[in-house]
């Protein structure tokens, strides 16, 4: 029999592995966050700043261009006397550095956080307490440890309890992950396992589909209630979920199984599909829209120099790094922007946001219905956003088309909205997104084409807008536009940077747009390689000149200094006060202007285009897409297509003995729609009642094969 002695030493030993294996996960964890944290700037601009910023501390340990008593919302000032700190911590700690392990660097990091410490700044906005400050505080904190030289112990305690702030239970999103981050540096730095286990787990927890707010059914991401945050907040969530998976990978804490999943499906089929060249579409931005150079993710791709969320989503998941290199290499621009692009149509059911994704081109539709919210104001952000969410069209080529345009636009021209036409921008009164007003809101797919649908009603203006994607082209439609307003009523086809000349055909004539044209009888306009068609002779307006504007007049934080540039801007006419007005236009990108006289359509008819149901055939791809705002049928040929309810139709192989519908419900309150179709020539006649998805699948398509 074994005695107790037997068992003590075996005890201990147990528990000093336990230990020993605990040190060594802090660590690693440790470790990988200093070595990213130092990659984030580069050896050149940390000599520049510290050769700046070192002479200029003052020995209390302040620097005088710094207002200690701001309280700004956005831009806050004081914050740049962490980021200082931050860069002496990094030169401090970086090997083979002018500045390693420098005595006069250590003295001034010191200095500077006791005064930080004795101030203690605070801002209006809680964003700037509860998680950029203790989370620069933690990153230097961990910088330091690496270091051999004496730091003051009492000092180090005193910033950590400091940092205790926020709380990361009652916290969603990308906020709730924000907390969980500066308490992983924390817990780093405390080598405290129980807060470690509650650090991880709160900043993997967003990583769950939710009806609230974070990554939704459809994979779409909310914030600020049901707003559209694909980046935004979904890329703070993105970054900060790959880069705690990227230090605890191969620990205890490691990402995997469905979490891994959901995370890996949101970066590779959401948020990189946003992204055209190296700029992301305008509209997954929120109230950022209006902050400079927000559209440009070339910080996102890999670099061997510097830390970057597609690196970190690479070490996590090794087997997605052909898709990622892919990306990485759209982004920094050392492929085209359509290299690697797989076609792909995605609705979002949850967001009322589209995207559809070709190699020559993007094209996504930004909507909002009574169960989303518009595009935010907020913190003096996005001031004249107003018409965002109507129905706006982003249309890619080379990626860049709108980087930057934001304070030359006129804002109740953004591209693709119907809306009042104002001799000046109008402001946004409602702050922190205001909710939209009609419910038939959505869109079908098969993965591949699809058709989207806006019931507009909205600042007296009454519209219904349709999108129909196909391969080359995208057929927009709009009908029973109606306003008893004063103003002029106009629909946007676009309003993007000027490149090189207008062409535009009309009365049978081509000319070159100098500066304005408006004309009744237009039948195409070509600009940028991309071919707008009328279906009809149209009333257009265009213009090809320069506008100008400041960032400020959309942005308080942002620079007051007047910006201008060449913008194309082109728009039909609906008149003042106009009854049932309409509109039916096609979007082809990727043309030569020498093509436009003998392009070949993908042979799309117009079938309908009324406030009862709109509807497009191509003969080519042999597919019907309908929108119906009643019940009704729509016939082409000796096919008939009836419905009893409202919805959308996607209907492939028409001509084939296996037709194959796609129905969905833009209301998501139908619980079966009956459907019936007839064909004497495939001998077909049958009436199906369509059981509709319900719950969070409300709005999603459904498949039947015929």
């Amino acid at each position: 029999m074994r005695t107790l002695k037997y068992y003590i030493p075996c005890f201990f030993a147990v528990c000093l592995c336990i230990t020993g294996y605990t040190q060594n996960d802090f660590s690693v964890i440790s470790s990988r966050i200093r070595e990213q944290v130092c990659k984030e700037t580069s050896d050149q601009v940390l000599l520049k700043n510290v050769v700046s910023f070192l002479p200029a501390l003052k020995q209390e340990g302040y620097w005088p261009d710094i207002d200690y008593s701001n309280k700004d919302i956005t831009k806050w000032k004081p914050g740049n006397h962490l980021d200082r700190i931050k860069i002496f911590a990094q030169a401090f700690v970086k090997e083979q550095g002018f500045y390693y392990n420098n005595t006069d660097v250590l003295n001034a990091i010191i200095n500077a956080l006791r005064y930080w410490y004795a101030q203690n700044p605070k801002s209006n906005n809680w964003w700037h307490n509860e998680i950029a400050t203790p989370q620069s505080i933690g990153e230097i904190l961990i910088l330091l440890q690496q270091s051999t030289l004496p730091f003051p112990a009492g000092l180090e305690d005193s910033l950590v309890k400091r940092m205790k702030q926020g709380d990361v239970f009652n916290k969603t999103g990308a906020n709730k992950l924000d907390i969980a981050l500066h308490m992983i540096y924390r817990a780093c730095i405390v080598k405290d396992k129980a807060l470690m286990d509650t650090a991880i787990q709160q900043a993997f927890q967003p990583i769950e589909f939710t009806s609230e707010e974070g990554i939704q059914y459809d994979y779409s991401y909310l914030q600020h209630g049901p707003q559209l945050q694909i980046s935004s907040y979904g890329l703070v969530f993105l970054t900060g979920e790959y880069k705690v998976a990227s230090w605890v990978r191969g620990t205890p804490y490691a990402l995997s199984g469905r979490q891994l999943k959901m995370l890996n499906h949101y970066l590779l089929n959401t948020f990189l599909p946003a992204i055209r060249g190296r700029y992301i579409d305008f509209n997954t931005e929120g109230r950022g829209i209006s902050r400079k150079d927000i559209l440009d993710k070339r910080g996102l791709a890999v670099n061997e120099k510097n830390s970057s969320l597609l690196e970190w989503a690479k070490m996590v998941s090794p087997e997605n790094t052909t898709v990622i290199n892919a990306a990485s290499e759209r982004i920094a621009q050392q492929q085209s922007p359509g290299y690697s692009i797989i076609p792909a149509h995605h609705f979002f059911w949850k967001a009322d946001y589209t995207q559809h994704l070709r190699q020559a081109y993007t094209f996504n539709v930004r909507m909002v219905s009574n169960r989303t919210k518009r595009t935010e104001t907020g913190n003096k952000e996005n001031l004249t956003g107003k018409y965002l969410p109507d129905g706006s069209t982003n249309i890619q080529r080379s990626g860049k088309e709108y980087f930057n345009i934001m304070p030359v636009w006129e804002w109740d021209k953004i591209p693709g909205i119907t809306a009042r036409d104002f001799s000046s921008d109008r402001q946004t009164v409602v702050q922190w997104g205001e909710n939209g007003s009609t419910s038939f809101v959505g869109g079908v797919s098969d993965s591949l084409y699809g058709v989207s649908c806006y019931d507009m009603n909205y600042d007296s203006v009454q519209a219904k807008k349709a999108w129909f994607f196909f391969d080359k082209e995208v057929i927009c439609l709009g009908a029973g536009i109606s306003s008893n307003a004063s103003e002029e009523i106009a629909t946007t086809i676009n309003q993007c940077w000027l490149e090189g000349k207008v062409k535009i055909f009309s009365d049978g004539k081509e000319t070159t747009v100098k500066k304005s044209y408006a004309a009744n009888n237009v039948n195409w306009i070509w600009h940028d390689s991309i071919g707008y068609f009328f279906y009809n002779p149209a009333n257009v307006s265009v213009t090809a000149q320069k506008q100008k504007g400041s960032w400020s007049s959309i942005n308080a934080s942002q620079p007051k200094e007047e910006v201008e540039g060449d913008v194309f801007k082109l728009w039909l006419n609906h008149n003042s006060r106009p009854v049932d007005s309409s509109y039916a236009y096609s979007v082809v990108p990727g043309v030569a202007v020498t093509d436009l006289e003998h392009y070949q359509f993908e042979e799309t008819i117009v079938l309908s285009n009324t406030k009862a149901f709109q509807a497009i055939c191509s003969k080519k791809l042999d597919i019907i897409e309908c929108v119906f705002y009643n019940g009704g049928t729509v016939l082409m040929d000796d096919l008939t297509i009836a419905v009893n309810k409202p919805c959308v139709l996607l209907i492939k192989n028409v001509s084939g003995t296996n037709p194959v519908i796609h129905i969905a419900d833009p209301s998501q309150q139908e619980k079966y729609i009956l459907l019936s179709i007839k064909s004497k020539a495939l001998s077909v006649q049958r009436s199906i009642n369509v059981e509709m998805p319900k719950g969070q699948m409300a709005g999603s398509s459904f498949t039947l094969k015929l």
